[in-house]
């Protein structure tokens, strides 16, 4: 087997405790140095005390079954090639040339884990993982004295880490047979040094912070938008006719309805966002009335609208109309249509982010402070609900939010592709 294990990897082989964690950023290394470790305790059948009924036994658990084949097994099984062994790909197991056998198990169906003796437990993207398969992985090492060994990258959906179980077993209140590495993406010799600068570039500090470096700090405040400044906001935006203009609404009754007009700047990629309608209990007929008065202060230029947007809370039947607001809005004389999709908070949080600031501290989301002061102060109060200091929750606190949804569906309907190919080029490379 050629693996080249750089120094922190290096550690990680030659530790000896028996509960070890690797923590390491995307594209770190840390799921190639997981699987060599258990081909090296198969070959070598790490503390086996053989009792002529037990085989030598390894686990390797990934989140889903899914994962657990393109992932986890498949890199096991890619180091794997020069040894001799069998593949059961139907049960996924692997008998090796001495008799040890190599189980492939997803978290989500943790009862396969109930009988097993394992002499070695891999639990790989660990963070996807419910601390009681941790728990299980745990009991089933117990009789054999065998190593647990856990690793995983933080991605945008922990914004908080030390929230997660992994923090508390590894850093919070380690066992004296505990051990913790971590180690950022830029560690990795293999990985290309333009490409982090290109990353950090391109996604904001948080983000970037998650995805390629290893943190557990808690922010110093609960803002979802910590990093948005005076520098995203301006006064007296200009309408400028020659770019693309959109419009994205949150629908509201009770709570306020928020109709936000943005404009982009692709050559630049730069979004405007240049003014507002935010306001309870108001009707469709005068919203599209508040709407159409816009289009006389722009001089018309502005209905020339390339897409409109909304949450799919929209498609649903209203009481005030016996329609959908997308129904409604599709009637003639407006003959309007919507573009919605459904998408997890954090992640369109994540997008906004990259655009708010980017790891090198550019701006690329303006607001006008004096048409939108809405959505200035939902920017600046959008916060992760706390106790004592401490962000209890990565879902935002559901208080004044209508504006920074609506920012939230623009971002995600009509920026998001350039997002999901920064997030994904790091999988272009290989160690």
């Amino acid at each position: 087997m050629i693996f080249r294990a750089f120094s922190q990897q290096r550690d990680f082989l030659l530790c000896q405790k028996r509960v070890i964690g690797a923590f390491a950023g995307k594209r770190g290394g840390k799921t190639e140095v997981g699987a060599v470790r258990g081909i090296v305790h198969s070959e070598n059948l790490v503390g086996f005390r053989p009792n002529g009924i037990d085989p030598y036994l390894g686990i390797i658990i990934a989140p889903t079954g899914d994962m657990l084949r393109r992932l986890s097994m498949k890199k096991f099984l890619a180091y794997a090639k020069p040894f001799g062994h069998n593949e059961h790909k139907t049960h996924s197991e692997v008998t090796w040339h001495n008799g040890a056998l190599i189980q492939g198990i997803s978290a989500d169906k943790p009862q396969r884990l109930e009988g097993a003796k394992a002499n070695w437990i891999w639990i790989d993207e660990v963070f996807q993982c419910p601390k009681e398969v941790f728990l299980e992985a745990r009991a089933r090492v117990a009789d054999t004295q065998g190593t647990l060994w856990c690793t995983g990258s933080l991605g945008v959906q922990y914004r908080n880490p030390k929230l997660h179980w992994a923090y508390r077993e590894f850093k919070e209140n380690p066992g004296e047979n505990t051990a913790c590495f971590e180690w950022s993406t830029a560690d990795n010799p293999f990985f290309p040094k333009d490409e982090i600068i290109s990353l950090k570039n391109e996604l904001d500090p948080v983000t970037f912070r998650q995805m390629f470096t290893i943190t557990w700090d808690i922010p110093g405040t609960g803002l979802v938008y910590g990093d948005i400044s005076q520098a995203n906001f301006i006064k007296g935006y200009r309408y400028n006719p020659q770019l693309e203009t959109y419009i994205a609404i949150d629908w509201g009754w009770a709570h306020p309805m928020a109709c936000l007009f943005f404009q982009y700047d692709r050559r630049n990629d730069t979004v405007y966002l240049f003014d507002e309608i935010v306001a309870s209990g108001m009707k469709l007929e005068v919203l599209w009335d508040r709407i159409m008065a816009k289009r006389q202060e722009y001089g018309g230029d502005l209905f020339r609208v390339k897409e409109w947007i909304c949450d799919i809370a929209g498609n649903q039947e209203r009481e005030q109309t016996g329609l959908s607001n997308v129904a409604w809005f599709a009637e003639k004389p407006r003959n309007i249509h919507f573009k919605y999709t459904s998408s997890l908070i954090n992640y369109g949080i994540a997008l906004v982010r990259t655009y708010v600031k980017t790891g090198l501290g550019q701006v690329k989301f303006f607001i006008d402070e004096v048409r939108c002061p809405k959505s200035v102060d939902g920017l600046k109060t959008y916060s992760y609900p706390e106790k004592n200091g401490i962000i209890i929750s990565e879902t935002p606190v559901k208080k004044d939010d209508d504006c920074v949804d609506g920012i939230r569906y623009f971002f995600v309907n009509i920026l998001d592709k350039k997002l999901g190919e920064t997030f994904n080029q790091f999988s272009r490379w290989k160690l």
